[in-house]
């Protein structure tokens, strides 16, 4: 939630959707409430109520029809202020104000954010909007800028924080997985990918010490070349299969992206002195099912 034109939408497209900040500068406003669910991270179904900050629809939601609609059931509440335009700062406060009074009404153990989104203005530091906001009493406040692409990496770490630890299980099953994988082909990193948002659903990474932000990249310009292949191949007249893997040379890498489902791709980065596709192929065939069915648990 937040004002008008606090950047609500162009926050989810950027972290549920994977998309750039190229796609996402005029966007529409939004009309009353988008409800959005996704499957985040290939493992956690999340829905979204994306609000529109326009006054007339901040009226609408404090009112008794609305208000246990909007506040009822909350996991995680993120407040979202325009950090670029200081005139509307005590504004914000004043529907904050009434926002957390029926959050707290209708969902008392949610985790409480507050994100200042186009921080490459540079109009406050950090500090000042904590000492700003600091009279509501929020889990954390941090500030996020898509275009300096930090925006993904502070969302996923607030809905990884409080809610993914229930798939901790999971996730480690498949990084066995991944981790044998990488033991039999001598691959530097392998990883599995939700295809909705790009992002890592698991990982077995010898480089993770110097990779540290990798869990937060879109991969999506990764597998966006298989998308093509296909459309290339279901052109033609004489095509039947599927185009289910490719192998893009860099350097002294290969990098190998195999399609497991509809939703979900792996990806490794093979030493090309040691790569053979053939041996590669059919132990991806081998753990395929073993990944898809970790997901499924």
């Amino acid at each position: 939630m937040g004002l008008r034109s606090a950047g609500k939408t162009t926050l989810v497209k950027n972290v549920f959707e994977g998309k750039e900040w190229e796609l996402l500068k005029n966007l529409e406003p939004t009309e009353f409430v988008d409800t959005i669910e996704y499957k985040y991270r290939g493992l956690l179904q999340v829905n979204i109520f994306d609000a529109g900050g326009q006054e007339q629809f901040l009226y609408s939601y404090f009112t008794d029809l609305w208000s246990n609609k909007i506040f009822g059931n909350v996991g995680v509440f993120i407040w979202v202020i325009d950090s670029s335009n200081l005139s509307f700062f005590e504004d914000s406060k004043k529907e904050l104000k009434k926002a957390l009074k029926f959050l707290n009404q209708y969902s008392p153990d949610a985790r409480k954010f507050l994100i200042a989104s186009k921080y490459d203005k540079n109009k406050k530091t950090l500090e000042e909007i904590r000492n700003e906001f600091s009279q509501f009493e929020f889990n954390e406040i941090s500030a996020t800028s898509i275009p300096l692409d930090i925006a993904r990496e502070i969302i996923c770490t607030i809905i990884d924080f409080s809610l993914m630890q229930t798939f901790d299980a999971q996730v480690k099953k498949i990084e066995k997985i991944l981790a044998k994988f990488n033991k039999m082909e001598n691959s530097i990193m392998s990883m599995v990918v939700n295809k909705n948002d790009g992002l890592e659903i698991a990982s077995s990474v010898s480089l993770k010490k110097i990779l540290p932000k990798l869990k937060y990249t879109s991969m999506k310009n990764l597998f966006s070349p298989m998308n093509k292949a296909q459309q290339i191949l279901t052109s033609l007249e004489f095509a039947q299969d599927r185009c289910d893997f490719i192998v893009s040379h860099l350097g002294n890498y290969f990098i190998a992206i195999f399609e497991l489902n509809d939703d979900t791709v792996f990806i490794a980065v093979l030493e090309e002195r040691n790569f053979k596709i053939a041996s590669m192929l059919q132990r991806l065939d081998s753990i395929k099912n073993q990944i898809i069915d970790c997901l499924k648990a």
